[in-house]
């Protein structure tokens, strides 16, 4: 039984366990088992495959993450045992790697389980229990396609068994292979608003007239002023795209006090905006029904993936006290997505155009430095691909002596950013098992795993060749040359390169400026357990049974690295700037003890009475040293009807290599700077003084934020600590003997993990730094100092990890189960698995810890969420029908819109509505076995086509949202 190296059944077991079968796994048309388990209420859609694609190098990866406390604090097990990460530096199993036709269950175990499995395990343990004498022929294929004509799904599987030596040996071959295509946003225009407009709530009102007019309304048709396909000019003067300031010129602005904006169509020629409605005085860069960027026309919804899987399993059983076993495997996981393209906005319109150290162009700000490559792009006056009747109504909206303009783009046209990852997971488990002094067991095992992969970054841009080649002249002869070959050749690959239009650039030109950037890395494990079980029923029994015990130890080390190629690392792309990852291995020795005491058993009131206890002691390499976890429980049953349950847990997870190691790399967010007069008010009391004791002006705009990303450092920290946790469940199982075949079990659970590992938050330092008692605290020291206009430094601040934060999770499980024969041919399943979430809360602030930050009913981490499911079997025919219940969630922060822990909200106009609304998904199926060998089954997932709501993609923190729509399969199995 999972949660416990003691044998005992689910329903006996002191902590809660949710127990999947592999019917349960593969009810519906999905063929990730780690998408289909994320919709256990009990698990967070962190990384599905549809919300995989919000990082680099994360493409196509399933992990998991119970109760949302984080993917790291969820202990994933393979027979009991640990796998191999699938992320280099940190401990976090890819269900991707596991084989779907092994698995005989998936037992998911609430609390902390680090006294029992060691380091992770602080919000729960995943485990896959795989099958054992497997033997025969099973063959399974499935096919699948949404109602739109795509995302089509392919399962191919095939596992072969044979005993042997008169059944004492065993030995099993699976062989996998999955597709399922990919759906980008182009897809599913009426959702992404692709070639329309987007689809969002749209700031209308500015939050700094302090009114009652709600600030944001959700719309259709909203485009971007800052972004364009074809390029823009925006007649600003000053390192800011918002406003006219800083010696505009008059024709230059509008009536409403803003520049006018002036596009690129296909051809190249410039026209002046359908403005729509402008949303710019509301503290916006939007409008609706008029022209600009949609920034909704690339992306991806759900990743393709494919993946290879082989696996051999064996055991032979030399005698009852040998019994040698062993398990290997083969995964290769390929995934594809497509990202966005590159962009530029913004920047200082100037004079002089400069160069930084490696020639990339750039104008002198005040303090000195420059600006990044998101900039806009600097185009000369004397462009020739810039029309004269053009060039001239650009200057003359531009300051006196203007040499140059920053055209602002959406660079669709040079192709997206994709990303290819392929993965290789190889694993063996050798080891023996056996049972001595009668009834005692051992086992012994040698676990080692290597993980590769090797990822492609395409259409990366080269910085120093894209500024080379945007930059166009004439020379002698009257040909269109790179500015740097007008006199002598300088670069004899440079092709020029037109910005000015849709689909200007030449293949040339782009093969030019665009590069396929790689990286690499690689992560082993060695894991050495051994254990041993057994009772005192050879010495003595107590009133409910001979006492159990179990007794083990472990040694692991796990190394990892990756690196990127070298013009990545040196900064030279558009791609962020990150250092080789090489840090020293990590290594854990471990012991532990397990204890069940059976106190009573058939008496009057005490029908079953029993206590358990489990220990352990680890000694880690490094910052986190010798820790020691311990866990106590006991199950008590007054009558066979009835049982209660209650489990006490302390739990530790120690930092990772990338927790300690990680490389300060460059990084950027869409940041709301908390000085910025949108902002000041939406915060603590102590904001306002705290900006203007750093410098900050009165109703300071920070233009260049409000523009764009912010650039930043995140890297690790080698002082790191482990986190600790404790954790409470109660519950009760009902198994009423005048209703057969009806199980019910309610739990509660109350999990505080202190002492987190967290990077702060870009965001957070800002917040925390300016709603502190004083500029003196940790968070204010993270921050560089600003520049004199009152805008970020270049670099704005460093992100880190640090041991500050706590989380806390609180709520109800409940898993209610019938299963009853009817008739001779006819029987139904009944099963209803839901979540109440009663607290789910941050503590975030390292110079606050009890400041509380709510997370409970935001996106991703509904109150209520149920799923509930009926089959109903006639003979050789099962139908089969699904609902999932997603309770409403907040469409921003719960504190911006509601009282919460006696503070007021923080911003109770943020919107005109407050929820996201509930969504209930149906499915279907229906299966029918021709024969004992032959079975057909097919489905239709979301059949009534249900899409996330209010413009929710459901590829990020939303992806509890289904963004497929109506999919339907088809499959078979053959059984020889």
């Amino acid at each position: 039984m999972t949660g416990s190296r003691i044998a005992r059944p689910t329903l006996d077991s002191p902590a809660p366990v949710t127990t999947l079968t592999i019917a349960d796994l593969t009810r519906t048309g999905g063929i990730t088992v780690g998408d289909v388990l994320n919709d256990l209420p009990s698990l967070r859609s962190t990384y599905s495959q549809a919300s995989s694609t919000q990082f680099i190098g994360t493409s196509g990866l399933n992990f998991l993450d119970m109760r949302g406390l984080g993917v790291t604090r969820t202990l994933v097990l393979v027979n009991g045992r640990r796998h191999i990460t699938s992320s280099e530096g940190d401990f976090l199993v890819d269900t991707n790697t596991i084989p779907t036709d092994l698995i005989e269950r998936v037992d998911a175990v609430t609390g902390g389980q680090s006294a029992v499995y060691g380091s992770d395990a602080m919000a729960g343990v995943v485990n896959f229990v795989l099958k054992r004498n497997f033997e025969g022929l099973t063959l399974n294929a499935q096919s699948g396609l949404s109602d739109k004509g795509d995302h089509g799904t392919y399962r191919l599987s095939g596992t072969y068994g044979q005993n042997f030596a008169d059944g004492r040996g065993n030995i099993a071959l699976n062989l996998e292979y999955n597709q399922s295509d990919l759906v980008t946003f182009a897809d599913r225009p009426g959702l992404t608003g692709a070639y329309t407009g987007r689809r969002q709530f749209q700031l209308v009102d500015s939050p700094a007239l302090d009114n009652t007019i709600p600030n944001r309304t959700f719309l259709n048709d909203v485009h971007s002023f800052g972004y364009d396909n074809g390029g823009n000019f925006i007649a600003y003067n000053g390192a800011g795209i918002g406003a006219c300031s800083n010696g505009t010129v008059a024709a230059g602005c509008l009536a409403n006090g803003y520049p006018r904006v002036f596009g690129f169509n296909r051809s190249g020629s410039l026209y002046e905006y359908n403005y729509g409605t402008d949303f710019r005085p509301a503290g916006s860069n939007n409008n609706n029904g008029g022209d600009g960027g949609i920034l909704n026309d690339r992306g991806t919804l759900q990743p393709s993936l494919k993946r290879y899987v082989a696996n051999l399993l064996g055991h032979f059983d030399v005698s009852d006290g040998f019994k040698p076993f062993i398990e290997a495997k083969f995964v290769r996981v390929e995934s594809f997505n497509q990202g966005t393209p590159t962009f530029a906005q913004g920047g200082e319109q100037g004079t002089v155009l400069d160069e930084d150290a490696d020639g990339n162009p750039f104008t002198r700000a005040a303090n000195g430095g420059f600006s990044r490559q998101t900039i806009g792009i600097p185009i000369s006056l004397d462009n020739p691909y810039l029309q004269p009747g053009d060039a001239a109504t650009i200057r003359s909206l531009l300051p006196a002596g203007a040499q140059f303009f920053r055209l602002n783009r959406n660079n669709n046209d040079f192709g997206t950013r994709d990303e290819f990852d392929r993965r290789d997971t190889y694993r063996i488990v050798g080891g023996a098992e056996g049972t001595f002094n009668t009834d005692w067991k051992y086992d012994f095992s040698v676990n080692y795993g290597e993980f590769r992969t090797r990822s492609s970054f395409f259409n990366n841009r080269i910085n120093q060749n894209f500024y080379n080649a945007v930059d166009t002249v004439r020379n002698g002869a009257g040909t269109i040359v790179c500015r740097i070959n007008q006199t002598s050749v300088t670069d004899p690959n440079c092709v020029p390169l037109n910005v000015l239009g849709d689909g200007a650039p030449s293949q040339a030109a782009l093969n030019y400026i665009n590069t396929t950037s790689q990286r690499t890395g690689k992560a082993t494990e060695f894991d050495v357990t051994a254990n041993i079980v057994g009772d005192s029923s050879q010495l003595f029994e107590l009133p409910g049974g001979p006492v159990q015990f179990a007794l083990g130890g472990e040694y692991r080390r796990e190394t990892a690295s990756y690196s990127y190629d070298d013009q990545v690392k040196s900064g030279a792309t558009f791609l962020n700037a990150i250092p080789d990852f090489a840090p020293p291995s990590f290594a854990v020795k471990e012991a532990y003890g397990e204890i069940n005491l059976p106190l009573l058993k058939g008496m009057r009131f005490a029908e079953e009475l029993s206590a358990n206890a489990a220990v352990r002691v680890a000694d880690y390499k490094g910052s986190a040293g010798t820790v020691w976890t311990w866990n106590a429980g006991a199950l008590y049953a007054p009558v066979r009807d009835i049982k209660f349950r209650v489990s006490y847990a302390k739990a530790v997870r120690a930092p990772t290599l990338s927790d300690l190691y990680s490389s300060p790399s460059q990084n950027f967010d869409l940041l709301n700077d908390p000085c910025d007069v949108n902002f000041i008010k939406t915060g603590r009391s102590t904001r306002a003084a705290n900006c203007a004791a750093a410098g900050v002006p009165v109703n300071f705009v920070n233009n260049a934020a409000r523009g764009g990303s912010t650039e930043f450092l995140s890297g690790g920290n080698p002082n790191l600590e482990a986190e600790t946790s404790r954790s409470w469940t109660y519950g009760v199982i009902l198994q009423p003997s005048f209703i057969p075949g009806l199980a019910i079990t309610a739990d509660y659970y109350d999990i505080k993990i202190s002492n987190v590992i967290a990077a702060v938050g870009a965001q957070t330092i800002l917040d925390a730094c300016y709603d502190a008692a004083s500029l003196d605290n940790q968070f204010c020291g993270l921050i560089n100092p600003r520049q004199s206009s009152g805008e970020f430094a270049q670099t704005a601040l460093l992100q880190s990890t640090v041991n500050f934060a706590a989380l806390r999770a609180k709520g109800i499980d409940v898993d209610v189960s019938y299963n009853r024969r009817v008739f001779a041919d006819d029987k139904i399943a009944l099963r209803f698995v839901g979540t109440w979430v009663r607290d789910r809360t941050d503590y975030p602030y390292l110079d606050n810890p009890g400041q509380k930050e709510r997370i409970k009913g935001e996106v991703g981490d509904p109150v209520y969420n149920f799923n509930v499911s009926a089959d109903y079997t006639h003979g050789p025919v099962t139908l089969g029908y699904q609902l999932r219940y997603i309770g409403r969630q907040s469409i921003t922060d719960w504190e911006a819109q509601h009282d919460t822990n006696g503070v007021a909200a923080l911003d109770p106009y943020y919107a005109d509505r407050v929820y996201y609304p509930s969504v209930v998904y149906h499915a279907l199926r229906a299966s029918v076995d021709v024969d004992r060998r032959f079975t057909f089954y097919g489905g239709v997932d979301n059949l009534t086509d249900k899409k996330p709501p209010y413009g929710l993609l459901g590829n990020g923190a939303d992806a509890i949202f289904d963004n497929v729509g109506r999919f339907m399969y088809v499959g078979a199995r053959v059984k020889l």
